[in-house]
């Protein structure tokens, strides 16, 4: 009885050892076969790498050859963009940050095939700045958002300072610089596509308004020299009591932008309305609280003012449910209303 338990003390060290072995072993397995995962991903990475390095200087080879080919001279930025500005008249005005450029355009492939085009519509593009701290040889670095043309999103350091009104512009894009909607049946990734833009129009915000109040026969209106707004009431209650500063006014408005007229947004907000002189706005944007603060209750009025004291820069977003782009001068339609 004393022996018999020796065996299977004996028995179960084994059994313990024998499972760390394979314990052991199967951590080994999967350890060599992460490994050798990761190695295929990276080696698949570099691979890729290798091919888009390639790709790239092949496009910068075929656009060269295409030039000299076709007997042009374009300069050049180190993104990999050629681009040729032919001046018609050095006296018009250059697109400057936050000017609308209107503008028609043709794609090709350099085989001469036509893969878009603004064919008999016009799109715009709205120029803001990259980068104002980094100069580089062709002036501040830019970059451009032309709608409806995807690809000109993702083009940076844009020759700006030589574009003026009328001018003809060719833009050599190497597949790098294309944007995912440009990819189609016609215009393969890996391929450089040539853009020809005539540039037919510049409009600075304050023009953009004065064409928008002079089409539309906007009357009376008074206007902010320090910060552009504009104001008219269209109908007034003298009798009515004024709206306080810090009170809280319930505002019925509709929304336009004044670039195309488009209304973008209406309904009725409260407005916390806070004094015009300070930098806040009362939980809307600084025009829209502005132009409350001139009101009594009861009265309607035309509010214009330019994207300084509206969405500025960045606009409302693309994925807002009101999308308003950047650099947009607004107008809204208002109704002030007791809370």
């Amino acid at each position: 009885m004393g022996n018999s338990k020796q065996p299977t003390i004996a028995n179960r060290k084994q059994t313990q050892s024998n499972t760390l072995n394979r314990t052991r072993m199967r951590g080994k397995l999967i350890l060599g076969t992460a490994a050798s995962i990761v190695a295929t991903m990276f080696a698949c990475k570099q691979t890729e790498d290798v091919y888009q390095d390639r790709k790239t200087l092949e496009n910068k080879t075929e656009i060269k050859n295409y030039l000299s080919a076709n007997k042009l001279v374009a300069d050049s930025l180190t993104t990999g963009l050629f681009y040729i500005v032919n001046n018609a008249d050095t006296s018009l005005q250059k697109p400057q940050i936050g000017d609308e450029v209107t503008f028609s355009y043709i794609a090709r492939r350099l085989d001469g095939t036509i893969i878009d085009s603004s064919q008999v519509g016009f799109g715009d593009v709205f120029i803001r700045s990259f980068n104002t701290n980094d100069i580089t040889t062709t002036g501040y670095e830019m970059a451009y958002r032309f709608n409806p043309v995807p690809s000109f999103e993702v083009l940076m350091n844009a020759p700006y300072e030589k574009i003026r009104e009328t001018d003809k512009v060719t833009l050599f894009v190497p597949w790098s610089l294309r944007g995912s909607g440009d990819v189609s049946l016609l215009a393969p990734l890996y391929i450089p596509i040539r853009y020809d833009i005539n540039i037919l129009k510049v409009r600075t915000q304050e023009e953009q308004i004065n064409d928008y109040v002079a089409a539309n026969k906007i009357l009376g209106l008074e206007r902010n020299n320090e910060n552009g707004l504009r104001f008219v009431k269209t109908l007034a209650r003298p009798d009515s009591a004024e709206i306080e500063i810090g009170t809280t006014v319930s505002v019925v408005y509709t929304g336009k932008l004044i670039r195309n007229g488009k209304q973008f947004d209406s309904g009725t907000v409260d407005v916390n309305v806070v004094d015009p002189k300070g930098t806040a706005s009362g939980g809307v944007v600084k025009g829209f609280n502005d132009g409350i603060a001139k009101m009594r209750y009861g009265e309607k009025a035309i509010i214009i003012f330019p994207s300084t004291l509206g969405y500025g820069a960045t606009g409302s977003g693309a994925t807002s449910a009101r999308p308003i782009p950047a650099y947009s001068p607004l107008l809204f339609e208002v109704e002030a209303k007791r809370k």
